[in-house]
């Protein structure tokens, strides 16, 4: 791979936007971990509020460098609240689901946000950063 190509890649919405997920995943799996793992919240809402402090960060880096949004704050933000209600909703239920059949609450997260990141990446670019 050229320097050329290199600088294409790290520049692409796509790759800033898996960086920007990477992050997001960190803060919202290192919440869950510390609010289910260590001070024994009840998982439901352990999810949710990791999966809610990792989606604000998503969103302001998202905005800001991914995506370099230069629209309207306020039309970004509603149309962002509305696809992480929905996320909320399909993470909570599969990461219970999943739990129920016996996968590891952390590996259920991960598999649930792994499934939803490229659906994500093209409502984002599509609908929410434009």
């Amino acid at each position: 791979m050229t320097a050329d190509t290199l600088v294409k890649v790290t520049r692409h919405s796509a790759f800033r936007f898996l960086l920007v997920g990477g992050a997001s995943v960190l803060v919202d799996a290192g919440l869950l971990y510390l609010l289910h793992g260590r001070l024994g919240m009840w998982l439901p809402p352990a999810t949710a509020i990791a999966f809610l402090a990792g989606f604000l960060v998503n969103f302001a880096l998202n905005r800001q460098w991914s995506f370099g949004a230069a629209g309207a704050l306020r039309h970004q933000l509603i149309r962002y609240l509305a696809l992480v209600a929905c996320n909320l909703l399909v993470t909570v239920a599969l990461v219970q689901g999943l739990t129920w059949l016996g996968v590891p609450y952390l590996v259920a997260k991960v598999v649930t946000t792994a499934a939803l990141s490229a659906v994500n990446y093209v409502i984002s670019k599509k609908w929410i950063f434009i």
